[in-house]
């Protein structure tokens, strides 16, 4: 066989076989199955947290936990197979929980997983960071004491119901669409890193660097900046 022609020859297996090996079925593959993941923070004597969420892929959900059970944050991660924990909690009267999930980044991971669904003491006083990579999030705060949030996100689209009382808020994204919704009787700042915003609720005023709304309720700072995708700000 001529060399030129087994070289491509040769060449075209090996891409097809990486393919095939990229884009088996999960069913197919001999990846352990993990059980899903509880996460159940005692409160204990805490008056306040910092909570850290880090996805690097995958869909998280954050809301209000009802009723006092004396749980600070409880919930469940689907971790996909393959996905892994690594869970940091310290404190007494202020609490620190970290959870940083880490995933091989494969285009089947990213098809499949991973899912983390928790919920937070509605009354306990609350500094939230969240960073995904890639992946969806849906953090509804309303009816918690989150008062200072950070959103740092890559791909994906986000939605985010912030709280009725007093919060400061920073969030960013990269590429995908960010939907804000503020409390509808709120003092609101919006300051602008970056693109203007692609929706504004009635009230709102444009202002050098961003848009203000008066209001008679809580006071809202908020921070946004996206790279590519929309970005709106919309009342609830």
């Amino acid at each position: 066989m001529n060399p030129t022609l087994r070289t491509i020859l040769g060449t075209s297996l090996l891409i097809l076989g990486l393919i095939a090996a990229v884009t088996v079925p999960v069913g197919a593959t001999a990846q352990p199955v993990r059980p899903i993941e509880p996460v159940d923070v005692a409160r204990g004597e805490a008056r306040s947290a910092s909570v850290v969420l880090e996805v690097d892929v995958g869909r998280l959900e954050v809301r209000a936990q009802p009723g006092g059970d004396g749980r600070a944050l409880v919930g469940a991660l689907d971790l996909g197979n393959v996905q892994t924990l690594e869970r940091t909690v310290r404190g007494n009267e202020h609490l620190d929980v970290v959870l940083r999930g880490r995933t091989p980044l494969r285009p089947r991971i990213v098809r499949d997983g991973p899912h983390w669904d928790l919920n937070l003491a509605a009354d306990l006083p609350v500094a939230l960071e969240v960073r995904s990579g890639v992946g969806q999030t849906m953090l509804d705060l309303r009816g918690t004491a989150v008062h200072d949030l950070d959103l740092g996100a890559g791909i994906g689209d986000h939605e985010v119901y912030l709280p009725d009382g007093d919060v400061v808020a920073r969030l960013a994204t990269g590429l995908g669409d960010l939907d804000v919704f503020v409390p509808r009787a709120a003092i609101v700042r919006v300051y602008l890193e970056g693109r203007d915003l692609d929706s504004v609720p009635e009230g709102f005023v444009a202002v050098p660097g961003g848009y203000e709304r008066d209001g008679v309720g809580a006071t809202i700072e908020l921070t946004l900046g996206v790279g590519l995708g929309e970005v709106r700000v919309r009342s609830y």
